[in-house]
């Protein structure tokens, strides 16, 4: 069987070439696998004790050997196995994945929802095939876990690494796209929002390190609401519900913007009707389960009910095992139209000799289960309470009536849409809330406080209605019926979105001064420019902008006015300015005088940052003697940057370039053999490669 191709990404998910992987072991991995399949249980076995045997040294062999027990059912050993991958590397990624595996295999999602949470922070970012299938495993389960922001998150990443994969796509599409069912607070992509002071670039992409930028930004600028919103924000993609809701009131109570203010307290509830939130939730799933003695008697009771007009949305399967519906109550009329409306009291399961009623209003659900137990008496076990956190498609359920009895659609959508209204403004608009501290909406109006958070919560309630509201056919698609306006809410509670807000003095305070755009200067802009004027950094960018204008003069200009500037104990490398000066001398055919500069700068760099460019300055000396004619002096100056340095491949590749340079074949031999030698003694192919061609070229110049 042929093995991978030696140029793919290896199959252990290290982000390396499989030629500089895992290919010297692989025969044994791939014996050990085609014996499993075949079902050579032992011999599988034997085989995987033979490579940790000679390749034990190497993670990689215990993950394999890992996952080979787990096939076989043999987890205790399996997880033995993986403590000797991760003793060699404790960010072994692959180890954190099959322990994931493992933990989903015995039912725990939390713990297995940690352990790719960690393979994914430890996967290197050019295991990209790995990398999708680990967050598309994290979306799974935060989905289970009624976070959808952190599944969006997941699922997005899992199809950039995996750009091409069609089901993934339609997956994504699906659960977040214009036709989910989900509200749109919970299925929209969010996007970090500018603040104050940027944080630095993170090139990894791990949202842990992102996180980590805003964590000190915040510190920094505490009073930046969008700080605090992208540090929520984060949190939230990882999963971090409890920390994220933390950090995302923090920046509501900053904020001075409505647009804002609404998104961020609508995520807020968003994120606190994930499981393990239930306490600050003011939403919740109430249920009662109730064992059943006798199923004929049920079913006459379903009969009963469907005869009665109590059912709606009947559902089963082939077999008649499984069955669901939504019970409703009938509401008084005065008149008799020919239309009667009931409204949704709950929800009904029935599974594997259970029954399940639930609702998001627990006296509903409650009275249902109680007369369930009477109409049926020893027919069925008393129910069971249980909660859980709410269904978004089941939030605003009591909103709704539904029509039993219809004889014209137009009044029956007339109802509906009263019922609704009814229900928002006379009802929920007095219900004390967890999120007002305790307060209903109508006086949430009235804080300047409390008005941020309403505006968060009426744009939730309005998603949720949206998301379950009875669907109409328009166009090329269905869409949610309106049921109710709620800017007619908005303006009775005096929650109305105003104009965009004015930061505050003190945020202003701590925002950069405008930065000069040198990029756009033209080379008379920038010799207009005074070095006094400028600041370090200011004279590096004015400098780099002049380069590549091809201003040579003007950037050696800049660099000696940055030379002269006092030292700046927060950026104290200066090497930049002095490569431009030898640069611009060298190139003038003043190679001496380029000397002095790389000698002042070594003294410099010596004196003021720690001696941290001695190599660069050294190369630049070493490439400098050998091209004032002095020869002898540039392979003592490498030979001193090799020995301080031995196994930086550079060096010996330039010490060799730069003797062949000079017409010294037997100095450029000697530098390639040595590089040669070092090469294959750290199995660095790369630089193997270069040695062999530089050494050859130096027996042709000998």
């Amino acid at each position: 069987m042929a093995g991978p191709n030696p140029y793919d990404n290896c199959p252990c998910g290290s982000g390396k070439k499989f030629k500089w992987c895992c290919t010297a072991y692989w025969d044994k991995i791939e014996t050990g696998l085609a014996m499993l399949e075949q079902g050579q249980v032992e011999n599988a076995l034997k085989m995987m004790d033979l490579l940790v045997k000679e390749h034990g040294n190497v993670p990689q062999t215990w993950g394999f050997y890992a996952h080979v027990l787990f096939r076989v059912d043999q987890v205790a050993k399996a997880e033995e196995i993986l403590e000797k991958a991760f003793a060699i590397d404790p960010n072994f990624a692959m180890g954190y994945l099959l322990k994931g595996i493992f933990r989903q295999s015995e039912g725990e999602i939390i713990g297995a929802l940690l352990l790719f949470r960690k393979a994914a922070e430890s996967y290197s970012p050019e295991a990209q095939d790995r990398l999708a299938q680990v967050h598309e495993m994290i979306a799974q389960f935060e989905l289970r876990l009624n976070r959808p922001v952190a599944a969006a998150a997941a699922l997005a990443r899992a199809l950039k690494f995996s750009p091409g994969d069609d089901e993934t796509a339609g997956q994504f599409a699906a659960l977040f796209g214009p036709q989910s069912r989900l509200p749109h607070c919970a299925r929209k992509m969010y996007a970090l929002r500018g603040t104050v002071q940027p944080i630095a670039p993170v090139e990894s992409g791990r949202l842990s390190e992102i996180k980590k930028g805003y964590e000190e930004l915040t510190a920094k600028v505490p009073g930046d609401p969008a700080a605090w919103f992208n540090l929520g924000l984060v949190r939230a993609w990882l999963g971090d519900q409890g920390p994220a809701v933390e950090a995302l009131n923090k920046s509501l109570d900053l904020e001075y913007d409505d647009t804002n203010a609404e998104e961020t307290a609508a995520l807020i509830e968003v994120l606190k009707c994930a499981q393990g939130m239930e306490a600050d939730c003011d939403y919740k799933e109430y249920r009662y389960y109730l064992q059943i003695r006798d199923p004929n008697a049920v079913l006459q009771l379903l009969q009963a009910w469907d005869a009665e007009g109590r059912m709606m949305g009947q559902q089963s399967d082939e077999n008649g095992q499984n069955f669901g519906c939504m019970l409703v109550e009938a509401l008084p009329t005065l008149l008799d139209t020919g239309t009667t409306m009931a409204k949704v009291m709950g929800n009904l399961t029935i599974n594997g000799g259970l029954v399940r009623i639930w609702s998001g209003n627990k006296d509903s659900a409650q009275k249902l289960a109680v007369e369930m137990r009477d109409r049926l008496n020893m027919a069925i076990e008393a129910p069971v309470e249980g909660s859980g956190p709410p269904q978004f498609g089941e939030i605003a359920q009591e909103a709704f009536a539904y029509p039993i009895r219809m004889t014209e659609i137009t009044e029956a959508e007339l109802k509906l849409k009263a019922y609704a209204e009814s229900f928002f403004e006379t009802v929920w608009a007095h219900r004390p809330m967890k999120v007002f501290g305790g307060a209903s909406a109508l006086d949430a109006g009235g804080s300047t406080l409390l008005r941020k958070r309403l505006l968060g919560v009426l744009k939730f309630l309005e998603d949720c209605v949206a998301g379950s509201a009875p669907r109409q056919q328009r166009g090329e698609g269905s869409h949610p019926m309106e049921v109710y306006d709620f800017n007619r809410l908005r303006h009775k509670l005096g929650a109305e979105r105003q104009g965009p807000g004015t930061p505050p003095p003190e945020l202003l305070a701590a925002a950069p001064k405008p930065k000069k755009d040198f990029g756009a200067m033209s080379a008379a802009d920038l010799a207009g420019l005074k070095g006094e004027d400028l600041t370090g950094s200011e004279i590096e960018e004015a400098m780099r902008a002049s380069l590549k204008l091809d201003a040579r003069e003007l950037a050696a200009a800049f660099a000696k006015a940055g030379i002269a500037k006092p030292v700046d104990a927060a950026k104290p490398d200066r090497y930049t300015l002095f490569a431009c000066l030898i640069a611009a001398a060298n190139a003038d055919g003043e190679p001496e005088t380029a000397l002095l500069h790389a000698g002042a700068g070594t003294e410099y760099d010596a004196a003021n940052n720690g001696g941290k460019r001695a190599n660069e300055f050294g190369l630049q000396k070493a490439r400098l003697l050998a091209k004032s004619g002095r020869a002898d002096e540039a392979v003592k100056e490498f030979m001193e940057l090799i020995a301080r340095n031995p196994d930086e491949a550079k060096f010996y590749v330039g010490a060799t370039e730069t003797m062949l340079s000079a017409k010294r074949g037997e100095d450029a031999l000697r530098f390639a053999e040595a590089g040669l030698a070092k090469a294959r003694s750290t199995g660095n192919r790369d630089l193997e490669g270069a040695c062999l061609e530089l050494s050859e070229a130096a027996k042709r110049l000998k």
